[in-house]
């Protein structure tokens, strides 16, 4: 019998149990993971927790990705499609490899006036904009999973009849006040800009969504320091007896550091920008920017503030969470612009609301996907429709319709046709044959990752300049919870903690939105969510990236499940959780280049040449590239003006 590191059986931490091993078991019968394994293989990278890979030495190991490494899905219309699905991992790597499908590729002999590539945000905010500017026209959104939204997708599970729903990746915004202008999402998509939560229970105040109470309102909810495990005993622990810190930042003094260590984070609290910038700044001393732009928020940290570092390794899996790596990786400008502590500036958050739709920022997604294609969700545009309808599959890639969307399609050859008519042809791969389309012109929402790849008129100044975006992967785990009454017991919704997988977790009080109105209260289901990070001070950051990614994506279903309820247990054994009774369900949501990470220079450029972000921003031919990416801190804000600024660029050459 398989035992986790402190000696539990798998019995005894709920591996047994049947949920779990049911919805694995209706997602393998299912089909969806299209990569059969090819025989017996070796090991994949990352060691024993690995996934089999086929004996043919020149096939990648993620040809071999199925059920057992995808896991189970949830319910609903998203449980195919939750994080990077084991045919997109493939096929991303057929296009880094330089491999395509065999049978040649098929003209479906379509035509259209705009291809969007990516049908995230980006894509298909650019999509709403080209109906905007041609509502008679014709548009397809190539999108490689199988539901709309990129990483602003959902989980939804249900415990004992009650549906649970969590973000798989993008989530969080704030309500935006009415301006008329194209970009107002909240007027032109029918986005209500009020909402209605279930109530607080008790003493124990739940954020809204998963990531404020990370820095920004910590101080408005229930959050807990846990000081143990892996903490206890390391540097700049006191000797104390560890265990659990409520309210933190209100009396520090109880935390388990070594006074020199205490001492740091208070200055870290306290520290003022305006008091460390030189005069000779470039830039200015009352323009900080420039200056921090070309430096690490390590550096700034422990060279200019004189930190211990850590306090930069407390800040670092927080920095990752939103921005891809860790403070040795990231440009010091961009802990200026998330308002981390060390710069004294006044916050910009101060007042605001950080809200959540239940299952994220899919909610986002959905209120875009009904604008172009309003009998792609079923119901009328009011809330509760909007985020409870069925997708109806069938109607969003209708011939007879402006735009239109087409799932499980990568592209993986983006090209001017050479005919004298500036046509721009698109070739996808679709459940393993490959096919192409026409288009006046091209959008590519997607990472640059993959447009290095697909784009065969890419630029050599727009290749040099993707040679400075590094990407950073996340994992997030929604855990379906039967009950919450150990984290009452406990009195937090929500914790840090430094162990072996992640480094915080919380549930939310939930959106009402139509019929979905769970009950919080600690003995009713609730959500648990992780995001866990892969950032590894030291390397370089495309080492941390690639490092990252290989063991995230080489690791299996059972055993990140395995090491997540082991976290748990040694997080929550004191409330009274037991595993194999509380945990009803897990959806892991693995997403292989989740954010940029933009080093110094990123946003203000190096030794006189421009951002690189500027350079990518420039149209070639008649193709404009328009991701999240391209803001550095990757939103659904900035996806949507991103997505809007290409689309009109290709407008404009057509």
């Amino acid at each position: 019998m398989s035992r986790d590191g402190t000696g539990r059986s798998d019995r005894e931490l709920g591996l047994d149990r049947e949920i779990t091993r049911r919805d694995f078991v209706q997602l393998a019968g299912a089909g969806i993971a299209g990569s059969a394994l090819l025989g017996c293989g070796t090991e994949a990278p990352g060691g024993g927790s690995g996934i089999a890979v086929p004996g043919v030495a020149s096939e990648p190991w993620s040809d071999a990705l199925g059920p057992d490494w995808y896991g189970p899905g949830g319910v609903g219309d998203y449980a195919s499609s939750h994080g990077n699905t084991p045919e997109v991992v493939r096929s991303a790597h057929w296009v880094r490899d330089g491999r395509a499908p065999g049978g040649g590729v098929t003209d479906t002999g379509e035509r259209f006036d705009v291809v969007i590539v990516g049908g995230g945000l980006a894509g298909l905010s650019a999509a709403h904009h080209f109906k905007r500017h041609r509502p008679a026209g014709r548009c397809l959104v190539l999108e490689n999973h199988p539901v709309f939204g990129g990483e602003a997708k959902r989980n939804d599970i249900m415990v004992d009849g009650v549906r649970l729903a969590g973000p798989q990746g993008s989530n969080d915004f704030g309500i935006r006040p009415p301006t008329g202008e194209p970009d107002d999402y909240f007027t032109t998509l029918g986005i209500p800009r009020e909402f209605e939560y279930a109530p607080d229970a008790g003493q124990v105040k739940a954020p809204l969504e998963n990531y404020g109470f990370m820095h920004w309102v910590q101080d408005q909810f229930s959050i807990g320091h846990y000081f143990g495990g892996t903490r206890r005993g390391g540097p700049g622990w006191s000797g104390g007896s560890g265990g659990w810190v409520s309210d933190l930042w209100g009396d520090p003094s109880r935390a388990p550091w070594t006074p020199e260590v205490r001492e740091g984070f208070e200055r870290w609290r306290n520290a003022r920008l305006t008091d460390h910038v030189p005069p000779d700044a470039p830039g200015g001393p009352d323009n900080p920017g420039p200056w921090l732009d070309g430096m690490t928020l390590k550096a700034y940290y422990e060279d200019v503030l004189g930190l211990p570092p850590e306090v930069t390794a407390y800040v670092d899996p927080i920095l990752a969470s939103i921005i891809g790596l860790g403070c040795d990786a990231i440009s010091a400008w961009w802990g200026m612009h998330f308002d981390l502590p060390g710069f004294g500036l006044p916050s910009r958050y101060d007042g605001m609301t950080f809200h959540s739709f239940p299952g994220g920022n899919a909610g986002i997604a959905r209120y875009f996907v009904k604008d172009v294609v309003p009998d792609g969700i079923a119901g009328e545009r009011t809330l509760g429709d909007v985020l409870n309808g069925a997708i109806d599959f069938g109607a969003l890639d209708r011939p007879d319709q402006p735009v239109r969307l087409r799932l499980g399609c990568t592209a993986i050859d983006v090209r001017h046709t050479g005919t004298g008519d500036g046509r721009v042809r698109v070739t996808y791969v679709h459940e393993d044959r490959a096919y192409s389309v026409e288009a006046d012109g091209v959008v590519l929402a997607s990472g640059g990752w993959m447009n290095r790849y697909i784009a065969a008129d890419l630029p050599d100044g727009h290749r040099a300049a993707y040679d400075h975006f590094r990407h950073g992967p996340i994992l997030v785990a929604n855990v379906a919870l039967r009950n919450w009454r150990f984290l009452d017991r406990l009195g937090i919704a929500g914790c840090f903690y430094e162990g072996d997988l992640g480094f915080s977790c919380n549930i939310r009080r939930p959106m009402y939105a139509g019929d979905y109105r769970p009950v919080h209260a600690p003995d009713h289901p609730t959500m648990l969510t992780f995001y866990i990070t892969f950032e590894a001070p030291g390397p370089s950051p495309a080492d941390q990236g690639m490092a990252g990614r290989t063991e995230m994506l080489s690791t299996s279903f059972t055993e990140y499940e395995r090491r997540l309820r082991a976290q748990m247990v040694e997080l929550f054994a004191e409330g009274g959780f037991d595993p194999a009774e509380d945990i009803a369900g897990l959806v892991l949501n693995r997403w292989g280049h989740a954010y940029v990470a933009p080093g110094p220079g990123f946003f203000f450029g190096r030794d006189g040449a421009p951002a690189p972000p500027d350079v990518i921003r420039e149209p070639f031919g008649r193709v404009a590239i328009g991701h999240s990416e391209l803001r550095g801190h990757q939103n659904w804000t900035g996806a949507s003006a991103e997505g809007r600024r290409a689309v009109e660029a290709v407008l404009d050459l057509i």
